[in-house]
């Protein structure tokens, strides 16, 4: 008969049962997550519209600012006594004047500070305040991660508070494209992982970290398929931790940041700027957006394929390039000898007329 080390199953009363235990250690560490930022957009007038449409113009109402709140959900893991949490990036993401409302099991609310983040990891350290310490989660003792031991899953799924879910580690170094990023070595579980569970800790039965959910790595697929989840694995998760409270507390420096334009630079030898509207029409572009190029590193990548300075560039792989703050977080993932398909528009004077030619062309990292 199966026992867990106490006696027959049957006679453990529901008091001692390793779940239960499990979930009183961890609940009191578990936080929901309330985010809510402002969206700005500038929107033209309708009766500009109209009279420019069908009267070539009017008198100009100028364009009005739309500042919309976009609300989220989520779930953290408090990490320390003095009020770190650990939770998602894309549940934290930053945007002009985000509030982050934490909530905790005893159901206090409390105000956040976001202080670290990492999208390429998807992992966020935000700060709450306590005058006195806070139960926490001990990210030093990890589970074994073993296939088929069971997890169970706290959070805020779909606002339904402090939540548990129980099931078992199905496979581990799994990988994910999501949107244009690809995660490897991902834990995958059939535990309940819904929207609001991002963020929350997946753990064994003996309450040690097994790895952090993520709702949004749950629902990528964009297929019809249930008991299919996914989390970041603890041991990632732990160092990533310890080396953000370390930046935040001024024990160790930031490592320096390496944005995609600047990836672009030592993979392809391409340097990129944002084009402006005068400068689209100045090189020949009649308005089009797009990168420009700046210069070509001689003997590049870029170089041997042809792409000259004062060129367009209009897409890398599948999406549209349209600034240099929108180019795919893929392009910061890259590695040495990996190819990018990138489009690239030229414009040539021809007389009173400008030939605009595009192309397509397979740059190989170095």
């Amino acid at each position: 008969m199966l026992g867990f080390g106490v006696g027959p199953l049957w006679a453990l009363s529901p008091q001692e049962e390793p779940i239960v235990k499990a979930v009183e250690k961890v609940r009191p560490a578990v936080v929901n997550i309330n985010t809510e930022r402002i969206i700005t957009q500038e929107v033209r007038d309708p009766r500009d519209i109209f009279f420019e449409r069908y009267f070539g113009g009017g008198v100009s109402r100028g364009n009005r600012i739309l500042q919309t709140p976009v609300q989220n959900l989520g779930s953290g893991a408090i990490v320390s006594p003095d009020g770190y949490i650990v939770t998602n990036q894309h549940v934290v993401d930053k945007t002009a004047k985000l509030k982050i409302k934490v909530t905790l099991a005893d159901g206090t609310d409390t105000e956040a500070t976001l202080l670290r983040d990492d999208d390429l990891l998807d992992l966020a350290l935000i700060k709450i305040e306590s005058p006195t310490p806070l139960p926490y989660l001990n990210i030093e003792k990890l589970s074994p991660n073993l296939l088929g031991q069971t997890v169970l899953v706290l959070g805020n799924p779909v606002g339904y508070e402090s939540s548990v879910s129980a099931g078992i580690l199905s496979a581990k170094d799994r990988t994910l494209r999501i949107g244009d990023l690809t995660m490897e070595g991902l834990l995958q579980t059939d535990a309940a992982i819904n929207p609001g569970n991002s963020g929350g800790p997946l753990v064994d039965v003996e309450g040690n970290l097994v790895g952090l959910s993520s709702a949004k790595m749950a629902i990528a697929q964009n297929l019809p398929v249930e008991s299919i989840g996914f989390a970041i694995p603890g041991e990632r998760v732990k160092r990533w931790v310890e080396e953000a409270i370390s930046i935040v507390e001024g024990k160790i420096k930031a490592p320096a940041t390496r944005s995609a334009a600047v990836v672009l630079k030592e993979k392809f030898g391409l340097s990129l700027k944002d084009l402006t509207p005068q400068e689209s029409l100045q090189f020949g572009y009649a308005g089009r957006l797009g990168l420009l190029v700046a210069g070509v590193d001689k003997g590049s990548p870029a170089e041997e394929a042809g792409i000259q300075k004062g060129m367009l560039i209009v897409g890398l792989g599948s999406v549209p390039c349209r600034s240099l703050g929108e180019l795919p977080r893929s392009v910061r993932q890259l590695k040495g000898g990996e190819s990018v398909r990138v489009t690239v528009l030229g414009a040539t004077p021809q007389g009173n007329f400008v030939a605009m030619r595009s192309g397509t062309v397979e740059l190989k990292a170095r």
